[in-house]
């Protein structure tokens, strides 16, 4: 899940200045890429994706290529990364939102190429791994878990400023992740739980 992390430390780091990325190569099968990729930004309704909102101010984002909804303070941005590999080309999906106070919000999945296999429980503990070092933050707490049937990875982390608390979920050979971060000493635990809990897959 190398390409997922990677998307997800540049644009925190570019968003909240959190310093120098690593992209060492992760410890499971993820694809090295062989070529630089080629990365297109759209919004996310673009995408035929939609956001409804509701009383609270919040909206539910729903993404018909990434099957999932979730409810969030607003609409996100979508970036979108294709890669060729040795293994075959894969995409990366990277839905992006930062809120006031400076909270951020991300959700993102990767689709690899039908011939490459990897090892399911090691792709969630690369992407955990990955995402720590990416944005040079201090493990916490992590816990396999299984969310809504699905075999996943809950885990906290901190920088000097913030505390990021994530959720991967293997969903068949996609891997999605999904993390909210906010600065020390703000309690999120009201827009975490309400982000969290309503992020559903529709895997048909």
């Amino acid at each position: 899940m190398k390409k997922l992390l990677t998307i997800s430390a540049i644009t925190l780091a570019l968003s909240y200045s959190l310093g120098a990325q690593e992209h060492g190569r992760p410890r499971s099968n993820t694809p090295a890429p062989t070529s630089t990729p080629a990365i297109t930004r759209t919004p996310a309704t673009t995408m035929r994706d939609t956001s409804v909102p509701d009383s609270t101010g919040w909206v539910r984002f729903t993404s018909g290529q990434g099957r999932f909804s979730v409810l969030m303070p607003g609409a996100p941005t979508d970036n979108v990364e294709t890669t060729q590999s040795e293994h075959g080309p894969y995409t990366t999906h990277l839905f992006i939102l930062k809120d006031i106070p400076p909270s951020v919000y991300l959700i993102g999945w990767v689709d690899y190429d039908p011939s490459f296999n990897f090892n399911r429980q090691a792709e969630l503990e690369a992407n955990r791994d990955n995402f720590v070092k990416g944005i040079q933050a201090t493990l916490l707490t992590s816990s396999p878990t299984t969310i809504d049937g699905y075999q996943a990875i809950e885990f906290v982390c901190e920088t000097a400023e913030r505390v990021f608390k994530s959720r991967v979920y293997m969903v068949g050979r996609r891997p999605y992740q999904i993390v909210i971060g906010t600065p020390k000493g703000q309690d999120d635990s009201v827009q975490t739980s309400r982000f969290f809990n309503s992020f559903k897959i529709n895997p048909s």
